[in-house]
């Protein structure tokens, strides 16, 4: 399966010219021409390679404020570099910022100092080691599932589900936890994931039937559903994987 969503070119007839390159095979597979099917299938990411371009993590952690966002990437694009993938969160009071920069290798150590230097945000840089969008090879992802918990506030609610999880070798993908102080409940929302190839033991059942005994336990309501990948960002809409 090709991702074309992640095609980095500096204008769109570059990309154009770059996919008009690729085998039809690809073509097809790529934009679900005949043929083609849904899996969970290794992607292969295409860039431009550029080897004079640092690349960086950055999260940022403050008091939640209006304005944040907009003086992160104010700094970013006056050193002449780019955000990439972003995620931010408001936890309580405070807000966090997490994003995938690039910036010219000679401006790196300098775009470091002023995010860091920034008032009123701790603020840490870490460099990667080259392009994280070049060509390259994924796992495959064998199982993909939504795991939920909603019922009364306890404490080890997030360790005792995700080690049921773990036990079963199943990472974490996404999961967001939510409290209602006024109702005294509390939610977890994630995807879950095991990579190919799945253990001849692995059943998705024994899983849920360990989650729905936990769930006895703790006085809650605990779900997995299979087949279901990244959420949506914004909004609370999953999307359900053909089998």
């Amino acid at each position: 399966l090709l991702d074309c969503s992640n095609l980095s070119f500096s204008s769109p007839f570059k990309r154009m010219n770059a996919l008009r390159a690729l085998p039809r095979s690809l073509m097809i597979s790529a934009f679900g021409g005949a043929g083609a099917t849904k899996s969970f299938a290794s992607k292969v990411y295409f860039s431009s390679g550029s080897h004079d371009k640092a690349y960086l993590i950055v999260n940022s952690l403050g008091i939640d404020r209006t304005g944040i966002v907009s003086e992160l990437s104010k700094v970013v694009s006056d050193a002449g570099g780019n955000v990439g993938e972003s995620q931010a969160a408001k936890v309580g009071n405070h807000f966090s910022l997490t994003m995938l920069v690039s910036v010219p290798s000679d401006k790196s150590k300098s775009l470091q100092s002023q995010l860091q230097n920034l008032s009123g945000m701790n603020t840490h840089c870490i460099e990667t080691d080259g392009d994280p969008n070049a060509v390259q090879v994924r796992p495959s992802i064998a199982y993909s599932g939504r795991f939920v918990l909603e019922g009364a506030d306890d404490p080890g609610l997030v360790h005792k589900v995700t080690s049921v999880l773990a036990k079963h070798n199943l990472s974490i993908d996404t999961m967001e936890t939510a409290d209602e102080i006024a109702a005294q409940l509390f939610k977890i929302d994630g995807i879950c994931t095991a990579l190919a190839p799945l253990p001849k033991s692995f059943d998705s059942d024994v899983i849920r039937e360990e989650l729905f005994e936990l769930s006895n336990s703790l006085n809650c309501d605990i779900t997995l559903e299979d087949n279901v990948t990244r959420k949506k960002r914004g909004n609370w809409i999953w999307t359900v994987e053909a089998a």
